[in-house]
């Protein structure tokens, strides 16, 4: 399957709460140890896109087997998403602001690295 399909079958998954729970606790747990992940993950899925940043793109990484968890931000607010070593940025989660519900493309405005990643460490 290509990277469009796969990204769309895996927000139509958080869309219809199809990803299971479980993954996505073990997932967060590991990434935010000071939250319930159980608390988190359950509040979450019902409220999809938002809130969903980290969450999702955490997901999206495991399915795909790589990229970097780049915490930027997205129209100037704080938002997490996936780049891949190409620099190409995948995002399912940016509508939560009023943008794209799939975006994968290069990094542009409104989406921004934090300032350590523009210096190549994100």
């Amino acid at each position: 399957m290509d990277l469009n399909n796969k990204i769309k079958n895996i927000r139509s998954n958080f869309e219809n709460g199809s990803v299971p729970d479980n993954i996505l606790i073990t997932l967060y747990s590991e990434y935010n140890k000071e939250v319930d992940s159980n608390i988190f993950v359950t509040k979450s899925k019902s409220i999809f896109p938002k809130l969903n940043c980290g969450l999702a793109t955490l997901y999206i990484q495991k399915e795909l087997g790589e990229g970097k968890i780049v915490k930027g931000s997205y129209m100037g607010n704080p938002h997490t998403f996936l780049m891949l070593d190409n620099e190409q940025v995948i995002d399912i989660t940016a509508d939560q602001y009023g943008g794209p519900e799939i975006y994968i493309g290069k990094i542009k405005q409104p989406w921004e690295l934090p300032k350590t990643a523009q210096q190549g460490h994100y």
